[in-house]
């Protein structure tokens, strides 16, 4: 018998409480019509709730442009936004899900569930996000090493807190997946909370380029639109339970102005791109040509399984003089150097799109090869 979910009993527990106080927040799907009006359920109303001041949200040199002009939970959630969370949905198996205007955002909101004696256990290299948002929360952060199922394990046995445990999908500097399917069924089975940022893996990693989600399903999700998807936002995705109770508690969704109806709709316009699978072809057939030509110039990548692959470059004089060397020659590459990565282990992070071409790959492991022999 699976253990008891602490969250889950928590949650229903605090519904039961805002219920009988009459503080249970829910929202209202609407359409602007203009500064003034908006529609809910067929029915116009002459709205004094958006913080639209001037009246600036709806047209901006477009008849269909569009802003949100208040929270989700004042009158920021349109009917496109409702159709977009459902479309996430449809795509990844999840009851339910919540928009952000951004990633970091989005990261913030789960650590408003987690009271004094709860336990976060994140991976050693999860995004800065996630480490603020458990570093800000009264939760007790411990990080364990990269990967390392085992120290997982043995961390979750040694309590029976609440726990919250968050890792990526595809970690963003050294390019490489997390063990999702491991780490999902480890989760379940000591009865912690499995959270997943699949920024960098939506959209490109999995048979499909749905993501993590083509591997296992943690009980959360943060899908973010600012990288395959080509746009800007972010969502939360989970079980029915685990959405309404951010619905309530996460500041910044109750308290921010919800994402642009224009970015809600570009999003589901990206969606439908996203399927295209040759798009998804030829960015893995620019990854392989990478590796395989880096390889044979003698440069050392990291072992990764994405569009990031890195060039290690060392100490941070090194990696200095490498990427001022590409930039004199017209390639952009960021340096990325501690705390960002460990000390020595300065970087070149290549990431490869579906458009670059065979020349464009070819000359950057020209031009890093000698900027490498001139560094060194």
């Amino acid at each position: 018998m699976p253990p008891i979910n602490p969250f889950l009993r928590r949650a229903q527990q605090d519904r039961v409480r805002r219920e009988s106080e009459g503080l249970w927040r829910q929202r209202v799907c609407i359409e602007a019509i203009d500064g003034r009006t908006l529609v809910h359920e067929g029915r116009t109303y002459l709205q004094f709730a958006s913080n639209d001041y001037l009246g600036l949200a709806q047209g901006g040199g477009s008849p269909t442009a569009q802003g949100a002009g208040a929270s989700p939970l004042v009158t920021g959630h349109h009917r496109v936004h409702q159709t977009l969370e459902q479309r996430l949905c449809d795509l990844t198996g999840y009851e339910a899900a919540l928009l952000f205007s951004s990633g970091f955002a989005a990261n913030s909101a789960p650590f408003s569930l987690l009271k004094q004696g709860d336990r976060v256990l994140a991976d050693k290299l999860s995004h800065a996000s996630l480490v603020d948002g458990a570093l800000a929360s009264p939760a007790t952060l411990r990080r364990f090493p990269h990967n390392d199922m085992n120290t997982l394990h043995r961390w979750l046995s040694d309590s029976e807190a609440p726990t919250l445990v968050i890792s990526e999908s595809v970690f963003s500097m050294d390019g490489d997946q997390a063990p999702i399917a491991d780490l999902v069924t480890l989760c379940r089975t000591q009865g912690a909370l499995s959270w997943l940022d699949d920024a960098h893996g939506f959209g490109v990693i999995g048979d499909a380029g749905l993501g993590a989600v083509e591997y296992a399903r943690p009980d959360l999700l943060t899908l973010t639109f600012g990288k395959a998807v080509g746009a800007q936002g972010a969502a939360l995705l989970g079980p029915g339970w685990l959405i309404e109770a951010l619905t309530q508690s996460a500041r910044h969704y109750i308290y921010s102005t919800a994402l642009s109806v224009d970015q809600a709709q570009r999003v589901l316009h990206q969606l439908e791109r996203l399927a295209d699978p040759e798009r998804r072809a030829r960015l893995w057939r620019n990854v392989a040509q990478f590796r395989q030509a880096a390889d044979a110039a003698g440069l050392t990548l990291t072992n990764t399984q994405s569009a990031i692959v890195p060039v290690i470059t060392g100490d941070n004089a090194t990696t200095l003089r490498v990427a001022q060397r590409l930039r004199s020659v017209g390639l952009w590459v960021p340096a990325i150097r501690p705390p960002t990565v460990p000390a020595g282990q300065g970087r070149l992070r290549v990431v490869l799109n579906a458009d670059h071409t065979r020349d464009d790959i070819a000359r950057l492991v020209a031009e890093l090869k000698a900027a490498m022999q001139e560094a060194v």
